[in-house]
């Protein structure tokens, strides 16, 4: 699922794993535009063990997902698709 970064939350488990929230906006899906009256963006929440620390607001990513516990779809990869401008720009002038 092709998703915008809006933003990530960085936490500890009560037996002290690290975890992320990671918030996206991703465009409705063709079924939906063509059998509802869409307007916008629709909303993504995500829960990972996955590191999205390097992830800044903006970046679009692919985050791919695989049946998991029970059948139940689990996120297994991030897949980085275009940087934001800013994020970009570091990396130019890292190269300099």
């Amino acid at each position: 699922m092709k998703v915008t970064v809006t933003g990530t939350m960085k936490g500890t488990s009560k037996a002290g794993r690290e975890f992320f929230q990671l918030f996206a906006t991703t465009p409705f899906t063709e079924y939906e535009s063509q059998n509802n009256d869409c307007m916008g963006l629709k909303t993504v929440e995500v829960f990972t063990y996955l590191d999205c620390g390097s992830l800044r607001v903006g970046d679009e990513v692919d985050l791919v997902y695989e049946p998991g516990f029970q059948g139940r779809a689990t996120l297994v990869q991030i897949v980085p698709l275009k940087l934001a401008a800013d994020k970009a720009a570091d990396k130019t002038a890292a190269k300099s």
